[in-house]
């Protein structure tokens, strides 16, 4: 599992990301350097927290964002990583959640993302294929936490995704407001 603490409220606001800025492993690095650069320096109120990677997913959480990364899964199989978001402040604040990224092409553009906030689903659909806009995701209580849950799946009749072949990728950022 993997923590973020806020640490001051702040808005801002990502620009969507094309198409042809995805393609490609290289290309897609560079992008993801140049956002989590850009967030960092934008104040969204997160702390550092660690990596947490594992077969073929990985999901990393910095001061600002996360990103997800998907390098192999097989047919039928999936795969779930979690970050938990920590309120320490003495007032409630509210958040919201900003994906940025195109549809996958890997896999043939089989893989499913699910992404549940406390156990409740806010997205279900092709990864990467969130609306790239501000999403409410409600109230993080006063010293509380709020927990989410990437889960990636590729159905039994989609190409497994291989390693050394494309990835997945996509960038979430969290945004607070008081």
């Amino acid at each position: 599992m993997t923590s973020i603490q806020l640490s001051r409220p702040a808005q801002a606001h990502l620009p969507s990301l094309s198409g042809s800025q995805w393609r490609g492993a290289t290309v897609l690095l560079a992008v993801l350097l140049v956002l989590a650069g850009t967030v960092w320096l934008s104040g969204i109120p997160l702390r550092a927290a660690d990596v947490d990677s594992g077969a073929g997913l990985s999901l990393s959480a910095s001061e600002r964002g996360t990103s997800l990364s998907v390098t192999s899964l097989d047919a039928g199989a999936s795969a779930s990583r979690t970050v938990t978001i920590r309120n320490p402040e003495s007032t409630d604040v509210r958040l919201a959640l900003v994906e940025n990224a195109a549809p996958t092409t890997a896999a043939g553009g089989a893989l499913v993302l699910r992404i549940e906030h406390d156990d409740r689903t806010v997205y279900e659909g092709p990864f990467g294929g969130m609306a790239d806009v501000s999403q409410d995701m409600g109230w993080v209580p006063a010293r509380g936490e709020s927990t989410f849950t990437f889960t990636v799946s590729l159905p039994e009749t989609a190409d497994p995704l291989s390693a050394g072949g494309q990835p997945a990728m996509a960038a979430y950022a969290w945004e607070s407001t008081p």
